[in-house]
């Protein structure tokens, strides 16, 4: 890494894709990015095969499961066929351009079919239903309508998520977003549960998603549970009394 090339894409593992789909998870406004890829990697079982070093990347270590770690690393399945690139702190303003032209560059070499940035919008209750939405050209929008995912509204993609579809554009590599609606207040695997879903129906991926089904089963029902508690202690009929005098 020098002044004339300030970003390093740093190989230590065998970067062998052939026409992968390419996954960007990426610290926002929420975590979801993160959180989604980091379920892709362990699921499809995918090995780090690289990071990316800059000095518009905080110098910090992520310490997760026994071994240390770059904030921002590549991942690679065992047939090349999915790319995951997760980034666990966010990007310097200054730096944004520079690191997603810098692996724009790097990728393009493997012809990749599509890059898919992962982002969620902050709510502060649960939804009662969820539902990913898609941000991508008319041509894309029209073909994934079938698959029952439907445009955003509007959505302004920030931080690093948005410098990748910025780039895609002036690229013409094909690009797409998957956005849901994220609580703020508890862990929220719907989220995740709602964006693997996606997937799986746009790209017929088959990720397995049991342990999320009951991650979110079992939120919902102590959710209820919480629910049906402050209702009863609401009613005319709970007993009023202060609990010291009784």
């Amino acid at each position: 890494m020098s002044e004339n090339n300030p970003v390093s894409i740093i190989i230590h593992g065998k970067a062998d894709f052939k026409n992968p789909l390419v996954v960007g998870g990426f610290i926002g406004q929420t975590p979801l990015g993160v959180t989604t890829s980091s379920y892709l990697v362990e699921s499809c079982q995918m090995h780090e095969i690289a990071m990316v070093k800059s000095h518009h990347i905080p110098p910090v270590t992520v310490f997760v499961g026994g071994k240390m770690r770059n904030p921002f690393r590549i991942y690679s399945n065992n047939d090349g066929s999915l790319m995951v690139i997760q980034a666990e702190v966010p990007v310097d303003d200054e730096g944004l351009y520079e690191i997603s032209e810098a692996l724009f560059d790097w990728i393009k070499q493997f012809k990749p079919k599509e890059f898919v940035v992962i982002d969620g919008v902050p709510v502060q209750d649960v939804p009662d239903k969820r539902q990913a939405f898609l941000v991508a050209g008319p041509d894309r929008i029209k073909e994934l309508s079938k698959k029952n995912i439907p445009p955003a509204e509007a959505a302004l993609i920030a931080g690093f998520g948005g410098a990748i579809l910025n780039e895609s554009l002036m690229s013409g590599m094909n690009a797409i977003a998957l956005l849901t609606h994220v609580s703020t207040e508890i862990p929220d695997p719907d989220a995740v549960l709602a964006i693997i879903d996606a997937m799986n129906s746009i790209y017929g991926m088959g990720i397995q998603t049991e342990v999320l089904e009951k991650s979110v089963q079992k939120i919902h029902e102590q959710i209820k549970q919480i629910s049906e508690e402050y209702k009863a202690s609401q009613s005319p009929d709970a007993d009023s009394t202060d609990p010291m005098y009784r």
